[in-house]
């Protein structure tokens, strides 16, 4: 594995943001792995859908075109990586003193197991502004997170797990919390335990389609759909690991999910 360096001056501050990503970590036998998210971003921030991006190890994964690195992706060891900006309190780092984080999230896409980017992660050094990072395969799952000194990495449970961009300190937020009631009223109601992925799509759209505010709220940044002038939900991603067929499923939605739907799956076998 070749990981990039800890500065570079190219690298822009405003690096990818998804907003809210919820994990169900073996929740359900056929699929011990699921993911739901929302990507925010600056509508002029150029990336790519999510694709094949790498051979040895395969890697599916959206890019990003400014910085080089990627928001959400799944290899061929059975192991997915999702990272989320949290919001700054003070001021940014510079670029030539933060590191890109969608370069951490690629740079555990290429490790072979949950333990061993809990491994990276807690032996990284190089500066970043606030993340939340989020990986799993499907016997293990973790959650690490920065503040000004170090990284700091939680292991995560059996279960429903909802984070937001919108944490400052700590990995709580009220919009993850509104999140999570739904996401986890989603899991109770379906019977999705034994259904295909595709008739999961459906009720997953429309849940991160949400556009409602915590009570008394005018702030469209509380709701999963986020639309503002310059920025806003800029697409969604849905994946599944079947335990059955050995392989992931992503799914991804071009633009906001209130108003376009989640294309076919892209498939990817894992050793």
């Amino acid at each position: 594995m070749v990981f990039g360096d800890c500065v570079s001056a190219k690298l822009s501050v405003k690096q990818e943001v998804m907003c809210t990503l919820a994990l169900y970590f073996q929740c359900f036998a056929q699929y011990p792995t699921v993911a739901a998210a929302n990507r925010d971003e600056h509508f002029d921030r150029p990336s790519t859908a999510p694709s094949l991006l790498q051979t040895s190890p395969k890697i599916i994964a959206g890019k990003d075109l400014r910085a080089g690195g990627t928001w959400l992706g799944v290899n061929e060891f059975g192991l997915m990586a999702g990272i989320l900006n949290r919001r700054i309190n003070g001021d940014a780092l510079p670029a030539t003193v933060a590191r890109s984080r969608g370069l951490l999230c690629w740079d555990l896409l290429n490790c072979k197991s949950a333990t061993a980017a809990r491994t990276f992660v807690e032996g990284h050094e190089c500066r970043y502004n606030p993340f939340t990072v989020v990986f799993a395969d499907q016997k293990e799952a973790s959650v690490s997170y920065n503040d000004d000194v170090q990284i700091i990495t939680r292991p995560l449970e059996p279960g429903l797990h909802v984070f937001s961009s919108a944490a400052e300190l700590d990995l709580r937020s009220a919009k993850a919390d509104r999140a999570h009631l739904r996401f986890a009223q989603l899991m109770a109601n379906s019977g999705l335990s034994a259904a295909h992925p595709h008739q999961w799509l459906p009720e997953l759209r429309n849940l991160l389609a949400d556009h409602s505010l915590r009570e008394g709220s005018d702030d469209s940044d509380d709701a999963i759909c986020v639309h503002r002038e310059a920025s806003g939900t800029v697409s969604s991603s849905a994946i599944f690991f079947s335990q059955a067929r050995g392989q992931f499923e992503t799914f991804h939605c071009p633009g906001a999910p209130c108003q376009n739907s989640f294309n076919d799956a892209i498939t990817l076998r894992v050793r």
